[in-house]
């Protein structure tokens, strides 16, 4: 294991960047902090740093024929040699009392939803469905400048650097805050009065933990309020997390309907919307929200 305490210099290629340096980079500030990058293909000066990522066929290129491969065959770019090596000591500058598994946990989704998807793209893998979603590999690709511009490389690959690094906090941010939300979520399953309804008292995000400890699916809808208590909003349960196919969808008769409409069928008076699909809709108070879910469980 690489001590970063003793990482004060590195590099990678200058020229064309592509996100898998660009996000190997951010990690590395998450790490390190401020630290100065050299971006160059001079081999005489790459060989004075203390770490060289995606290029010089080091540990952390990946342009050699003995390339890594994940077990789902997802070959490793520079961006996932860097997070496996690093990424446990960067979760844990986010929360230092966060317990293994925790940790783990976090890894698994952060390689899954980010560092994957870079690393295929970046070793040539089309990953696009027939309908073109841009992906955070194509963002931080257009912070190149074009071929008409006159703008520094170099500064572009420091905003591209600065624009992946609040990506990579933010994502990593939000799965401690789901790590902090257990107990809200647990004690609410357990505390629960109707078997198919869970109401959480704080807002928080709530649907991997539940997936993990209702295991039979008893659970239907979520209530929780907003951030004032001023709403309550009404959420289905998915399936799995990795589908927008609900367990159970809310009332068909309100659904798309204005709030007017809403108070008049099921005789409420604060009533705001419920989406047309049927996966949330919400209310001014807990007993119209409480109204609505079981109105939704019964029909």
């Amino acid at each position: 294991m690489i001590n970063e305490k003793n990482i004060k210099t590195i590099g990678t290629h200058s020229g064309k960047f592509h996100a898998d340096d660009v996000m190997a980079t951010a990690m590395f500030r998450l790490l390190l902090g401020d630290i100065k990058v050299t971006r160059t293909r001079d081999e005489n000066i790459l060989r004075t740093l203390d770490l060289v990522y995606d290029i010089s066929l080091g540990e952390f290129d990946h342009h050699q024929l003995n390339k890594e491969i994940r077990e789902n065959n997802i070959p490793y770019a520079a961006c996932g040699l860097i997070w496996r090596e690093f990424g446990s000591r960067i979760i844990q500058k986010f929360d230092s009392q966060l317990e293994e598994n925790d940790i783990i946990s976090i890894f698994d989704s952060v390689d899954k939803n980010l560092v994957q998807g870079i690393d295929a793209t970046d070793n040539g893998i089309d990953i696009k469905s027939d309908i073109k979603v841009t992906s955070i590999s194509d963002i931080i690709q257009n912070f190149n400048p074009t071929w008409d511009s006159n703008d520094s490389i170099d500064e572009a690959f420091e905003k591209a650097v600065q624009y992946a690094t609040e990506v990579i906090k933010r994502i990593i941010s939000r799965q401690v805050s789901v790590i902090k939300a257990r107990i809200i979520v647990n004690e609410a399953f357990e505390n629960r009065t109707i078997n198919e309804i869970m109401v959480l008292k704080n807002g928080c995000p709530w649907l991997q933990q539940l997936l993990k400890i209702d295991v039979n699916s008893e659970i239907l809808f979520v209530i929780s309020p907003d951030e004032t208590n001023a709403e309550y909003k009404i959420q289905s349960v998915k399936k799995n997390a990795d589908t927008f196919e609900a367990r159970k969808d809310i009332l068909e008769s309100i659904r798309g309907k204005s709030s007017e409409e809403i108070n008049s069928i099921i005789k409420i008076d604060d009533a705001i919307f419920c989406h047309k699909a049927g996966f949330i809709a919400s209310t001014k108070s807990m007993e119209s929200a409480l109204k609505i879910a079981k109105l939704s469980v019964s029909t």
